[in-house]
């Protein structure tokens, strides 16, 4: 919005996780810049989780064909030549209706479509030219763009492919060897302190944002499930939640 406001015709970039999609904020940003016009991506790095994934035969097809730039080089050939002759923006603005009615009976509205993106992807996000020819054609619509990226966590070191949990945050380590620590963490001492306080008070809980074991919070899971809360990568909601047990009489603990 300040490069529209400044005049600049340059595309601004906004990255974010899959696990930004467990917190309000991110719905909030797209509902609010849905509704403008170009110079807008929305790069989503997508390492764990599928969104509203597609089914069938011609589903995989269509998600083929949208991915490939010739697809979109036509779609921008005939959108140029029907502005040019008479009728031409009404024939394509029935084309496009017919299109969309097509896509969304058998590929389906995904949130993004819904909310006004135009949107790209999936795509291989360690695939470098796969990438550049999908910013290239995100820049080109006059509307802004969703480019759908997968990734894998760890990439490029076995030790965090096999275990990307638990290269999320550490200390110094041998790379060669990985990161291997078998002394107590602070967290573990607090899940351990938790557990005593959950056997003298069922009152107790226990909350998450998607931070089970890195809050040391394992074994308390697993001795009472029914109260271990994980809300996802939401901390406002967390806290808001926490503080509504706390009003309804129980004693909950944001771990984080």
């Amino acid at each position: 919005k300040a490069k529209k406001l400044k005049g600049e015709e340059s595309t601004a970039v906004a990255v974010i996780g899959d696990g930004a999609l467990t917190g309000g904020m991110v719905y909030e940003a797209l509902n609010n810049a849905g509704n403008d016009k170009g110079n807008f991506i929305v790069v989503l790095n997508d390492n764990e989780m599928s969104i509203s994934k597609n089914v069938g035969s011609l589903a995989k097809s269509l998600t083929k064909m949208r991915n490939k730039p010739r697809y979109h080089r036509l779609k921008f050939a005939l959108s140029d030549f029907l502005g040019r002759i008479p009728l031409g923006n009404k024939i394509y603005n029935l084309l496009f209706r017919l299109k969309e009615a097509l896509k969304n009976a058998v590929y389906r509205k995904n949130i993004f479509t819904a909310m006004g993106f135009n949107y790209l992807g999936p795509v291989d996000g360690h695939d470098v030219e796969a990438m550049e020819s999908l910013f290239t054609i995100a820049k080109k619509y006059s509307r802004p763009s969703v480019v759908h990226v997968i990734t894998t966590k760890g990439k490029g070191y076995e030790y965090a492919e096999q275990s990307p949990k638990n290269y999320h945050g550490v200390s110094p380590f041998d790379i060669k060897v990985g990161a291997n620590s078998s002394s107590k963490t602070f967290s573990d001492v607090a899940g351990e302190t938790l557990i005593e306080l959950a056997e003298k008070d069922d009152r107790v809980l226990a909350i998450t944002a998607a931070m089970t074991s890195g809050t040391g919070l394992n074994s308390f899971a697993e001795k009472y499930p029914e109260r271990l809360f994980d809300v996802g990568i939401a901390e406002e909601h967390a806290l808001t939640f926490t503080s509504g047990l706390t009003a309804g009489g129980m004693k909950p603990y944001f771990l984080v």
